[in-house]
């Protein structure tokens, strides 16, 4: 049926008619950039990219026999090159908004790609807000919504499991809300955290604070990650639950376990738990009800913190299962709670991941702080979604 597979420019013209029709946008000047990684599953697998095609038709098809709500429209398609060019490309983009002197004007960022492609773009608005404020944060929060397609192997960070949820919020009763971030950060030291992540031979960010759109976590996932990361630089395809499995084996002999002391504190600043532990892992969430790993079940409720309390290699090899399905939250290794922020100190090298960006922190960059940010994100939530996930209604 396709002789070809789509590409971004395919891709933006089978988004048009469907954009346009959005309610929305109505009575707006609408500007959209779709921001695509052409190395993507969702373009350089067949089946995928065919499955995608044959949505965005369909859909498109019947969004051209739609009203156009927006006042005008305009679209233009930016493939990401290398780490750190998406990034100067968000800023120009920014800034070309702020010189617009419509009062209408509203602008969209598609990204089409994995949470690497979503987690640079996020990352690069997040920054312009924290680190240049006044009318470039206005100008974020306000005008400019990302939409996260899922083109890639995890699409734990995407705006749906599938395209046809993630295009479902176009079409159906949804609202504009403010999603929070993850920000992490540590001490520098005389030696900063080094640079782990080698998927494109550069860190988004090199040295903190690092930001987290969906979980940040130290320890034995965030190996699972790099690795995936190393493994999939070299091989197509989805590793991370292969290095599931491996990590149980190799992690230890590579990273040595310490202790963790654990600060938990809650939305007034107060510490309302403090642990001290051997972990395998603890993560911090922008909210509960999240996924990573490919959509490993690992905060599956209202809590936006777990940690695994170290194990014997046999326990971590019987209870992996558990942490996949989200049935771990009941288990005596396993602790859960809600928190704005921790506090973690620890004795040993390990490594630090947030949605895919991996970075190794020394001992002596300790203390580590997991925190919600403000909302600085402006996306999509349908009007009946079924749980908080972290963004506040506007």
């Amino acid at each position: 049926m396709y002789t070809k597979r789509m590409n971004a420019t395919d891709l933006s013209k089978y988004l048009s008619p469907i954009i346009k029709a959005s309610a929305l946008w109505k009575d707006k000047v609408l500007n959209v950039v779709i921001i695509a990684n052409p190395a993507a599953g969702g373009f350089t697998r067949k089946n995928i990219a065919t499955q995608h095609e044959i949505l965005l038709k369909n859909k498109s098809e019947i969004a051209e026999n739609k009203p156009q709500l927006c006042k005008d429209f305009a679209i233009k398609v930016y493939e990401t090159e290398r780490a750190g060019a998406t990034a100067a490309f968000v800023q120009g983009f920014v800034k070309e908004a702020a010189l617009c002197e419509k009062t209408d004007a509203e602008y969209l960022i598609v990204t089409a790609g994995g949470d690497g492609t979503s987690l640079e773009v996020q990352t690069a608005l997040a920054h312009i807000v924290f680190d240049l404020g006044g009318e470039y944060s206005v100008l974020i929060k306000n005008k400019i919504t990302i939409l996260r397609l899922p083109f890639g192997t995890g699409n734990d960070g995407s705006d749906g499991w599938t395209l046809d949820e993630s295009l479902s919020l176009l079409e159906e009763k949804s609202h504009f809300a403010l999603q929070k971030a993850v920000r992490v950060d540590c001490l520098k030291g005389s030696k900063l955290p080094s640079f782990e992540y080698s998927h494109n031979d550069e860190s988004l960010s090199r040295n903190p604070p690092w930001y987290a759109f969906n979980i940040a976590s130290i320890g034995i996932d965030a190996f699972i990650t790099h690795m995936t990361n190393r493994t999939k630089s070299r091989l197509p395809g989805n590793f991370y639950k292969v290095w599931i499995d491996l990590a149980c084996i190799f992690y230890g002999l590579k990273y040595k376990s310490g202790i963790a002391k654990i600060k938990i504190f809650n939305e007034d600043g107060n510490i309302i738990e403090t642990l001290e532990t051997g972990i395998v892992f603890c993560l911090f969430g922008v909210s509960g009800h999240r996924t990573y790993g490919s959509h490993q079940k690992i905060l599956p409720d209202d809590r936006n913190v777990c940690l695994a309390k170290k194990m014997p290699l046999i326990k971590k090899i019987l209870l992996k299962e558990k942490f996949k399905s989200g049935k771990h939250i009941d288990h005596k290794l396993a602790f859960l709670c809600s928190a704005e922020k921790i506090e973690i100190e620890y004795d040993k090298q390990i490594l630090v991941q947030m949605d895919g960006e991996v970075h190794l922190v020394d001992k002596e960059n300790f203390p580590l702080i997991f925190e919600k940010t403000e909302p600085v994100i402006r996306i999509i939530e349908k009007d009946d979604a079924p749980f908080y996930k972290g963004a506040e209604r506007i």
